[in-house]
């Protein structure tokens, strides 16, 4: 679903117009319908005053449990570092005054990202998630490992819903980097057709464990879990769900496995260490298993942070041409620009460079001092070995106190460095 528009203020009530009725349509609540509605108006009138009369088309993605709204325009605004989640408009000139409205969609949404695709045109995404009602927390109680359990690939909703429970009755602190709770939320996550699920079921039907799995359009699968009823003593069940879904993507397209665990699986799960990160609630650990042979691959690193990279690459086997990377004054562009995806409930922020620039130092202290400002507790920053001139951030994040964590292969154009930050780290 699309629209093409010009970039003209008398156009805006088509653009509103056509995100209510998407909005509606999906069955996006009144409140959140709402907030979409207004930052369709924001943005397109802000566009409105960089470029004017240019073509724009308005995109629409339902997602289940998130709508998203699309803007596609030939050429970035005047000034790509509204989009950081610092900008602070200047009320006192007309520029300023433009830049409001971007300032203001920004902050009506879930999410708000922007990004240049290979055709030389720019996308802006506004995300607006779903409201579920919450679930009910349960009394922590001991189980025993299930003696027998069938494992099944396509689970009924009411299992789906016992493992959203046992999630957030066991693991809810541990959601990284995505959250599977309420029960409403895992179950348009999984009819929306990117994720899935393989569930183990003892012989009275009740839950085992389960294990979730996001497909998306990478090189790799995400995994997380597996969740279990009882961790300390189903290492065989962990083993039989991580088969499960190798199995499931043995023959496809895909170079591997990405696992997100809340505790380290056996070895027989076939699992290479790729590290392990801190959340606000615990340690999540972070492995790799092959799929298919891969061939090698460029990758820019930062001098500070090789002998983490070589060292998990060597423990995951993987071939890399490794190009070092330091800063030999080619960021002259002046511009440092972040995506920022926040998780306010549980005090996490990711950070993601969109552009590296010259003033990288200021933009990330900016960033840092807004996030302690509103109580985030953990922040984590990814680098991009398929993108050169991310390396050039590494320094400015060591000295602010992050360390690199975790590697996922292939997790962008190239293999991802994912580097956290405790609060308070300097």
């Amino acid at each position: 679903m699309e629209l093409r528009l010009e970039l003209e203020p008398a156009r805006m009530p088509m653009a509103v117009a056509f995100a209510e009725t998407a909005a509606q349509g999906a069955g996006l609540g009144s409140h959140e319908t709402a907030m979409l509605a207004l930052s369709a108006e924001e943005l397109f009138l802000a566009l409105c005053s960089s470029m004017p009369g240019a073509e724009l088309i308005v995109g629409f993605l339902d997602r289940r449990y998130a709508v998203d709204l699309l803007f596609q325009i030939p050429r970035p605004p005047a000034d790509l570092r509204i989009f950081n989640i610092t900008a602070r408009p200047d009320h006192d000139s007309e520029e300023g005054l433009a830049g409001m409205g971007l300032y203001l969609a920004s902050r009506a949404c879930d999410q708000f990202s922007i990004q240049q695709l290979a055709s030389g045109s720019w996308k802006i995404m506004l995300r607006k998630e779903r409201s579920y009602p919450p679930h009910p927390a349960a009394p922590a109680t001991a189980h025993e490992a299930a003696a027998t359990w069938q494992i099944a690939a396509v689970p009924t909703p009411d299992a789906v819903k016992q493992l959203s429970a046992l999630i957030g009755d066991a693991y809810a602190a541990l959601q990284f980097p995505e959250t599977f709770t309420p029960p409403g939320r895992l179950l348009d996550k999984l009819a929306s057709t990117e994720y899935g699920v393989i569930l183990a079921q003892d012989q009275q039907g009740e839950l085992a464990g389960g294990l979730i799995w996001r497909a998306g359009g990478g090189k790799v699968v995400e995994c997380f879990g597996p969740y279990l009823r009882s961790p300390a003593t189903d290492g065989t069940l962990a083993t039989a769900l991580c088969e499960k879904v190798t199995e499931q993507f043995g023959r496809s397209d895909r170079l591997g496995l990405v696992l997100y665990a809340p505790q380290q699986p056996p070895s027989t799960a076939g699992f290479e260490a790729a590290g392990q990160l801190e959340t606000p609630g615990g340690t999540v650990w972070t492995g790799y298993r092959m799929l298919a042979e891969e061939f090698g691959a460029d990758a820019w690193v930062p001098q500070e942070l090789l002998p983490f990279y070589q060292e998990c690459c060597a423990g995951m086997v993987l071939t890399r041409n490794v190009r070092v990377c330091h800063d030999d004054g080619e960021t002259g562009n002046g511009l440092t620009l972040f995506a920022t995806r926040i998780d306010r409930s549980n005090g996490m922020a990711l950070l993601t460079p969109l552009l590296v620039g010259r003033d990288a130092a200021d933009v990330l202290q900016e960033h840092l001092q807004l996030l302690e400002q509103e109580q985030f507790s953990a922040i984590y920053c990814t680098l991009d070995t398929g993108h050169p001139f991310d390396a050039l951030l590494a320094p400015h994040l060591l000295s602010h106190g992050f360390l690199p964590r975790i590697l996922v292969p292939w997790g962008g154009s190239g293999d991802l460095i994912q580097l956290h930050r405790i609060r308070g780290s300097r």
